[in-house]
């Protein structure tokens, strides 16, 4: 992609092939690869550079509007980002935590199902395991709740470290079963 570029401002994105610029010139869709990048830039026509606008999908969203910048050889081209609203932000991610914590604790309710069907004891370290997922899953929720801006809720998404450990924040930390020895009986 290109763009046209007059007095330091896009005036409108091309596509390789044949187009009329502003100015009422026609051109062929072989200058794109016949002209170097200094002929284009010379009748105002930069190559187009799209860069990231880092968007985090869980607290914000593109506005569907474009930011071009015009430097020397090229135009750069970031979609514009909005922060969502940080108390719906949070509300969303409870409901998504209760769900996942839900998932998670319906694994094992068949230990429950028999020892009242059957008055089979439930082992500890189900038990335990159970204990540890409301646990987690409280303390995400207080952590979540405790937020009052985009940076804070960041802070508590995970960072691992080369060991594999998590050295940042709790959200969707969940204690791993296997660390309970859990098996089918």
């Amino acid at each position: 992609m290109f763009a046209e570029v007059k007095a330091g401002q896009v005036i409108k994105e091309i596509k390789p092939g044949p187009f009329n610029a502003s100015n009422g010139i026609q051109y062929p869709a072989n200058i794109f690869s016949l002209w170097s990048v200094d002929e284009l830039i010379n009748i105002g026509i930069y190559p187009i550079e799209h860069t990231s606008n880092g968007l985090d999908h869980k607290l914000e969203y593109e506005t569907g509007r474009i930011n071009y910048v015009v430097k020397t050889k090229s135009v750069t081209k970031t979609k514009i980002k909005k922060d969502l609203d940080i108390d719906a932000v949070k509300t969303r991610e409870i409901s998504l935590i209760r769900k996942t914590q839900y998932g998670i604790l319906s694994s094992t309710d068949w230990y429950y199902i028999r020892k009242i069907d059957k008055e089979t004891a439930i082992p500890s370290n189900v038990q335990n395991y159970r204990d540890a997922v409301r646990e987690a899953g409280d303390k995400i929720i207080s952590d979540i709740t405790a937020t009052t801006n985009k940076e804070q809720f960041q802070a508590l998404y995970p960072v691992w470290n080369e060991e594999g450990k998590n050295i940042g924040g709790s959200l969707n930390i969940w204690p791993d079963p296997e660390d309970y020895d859990l098996g089918e009986e």
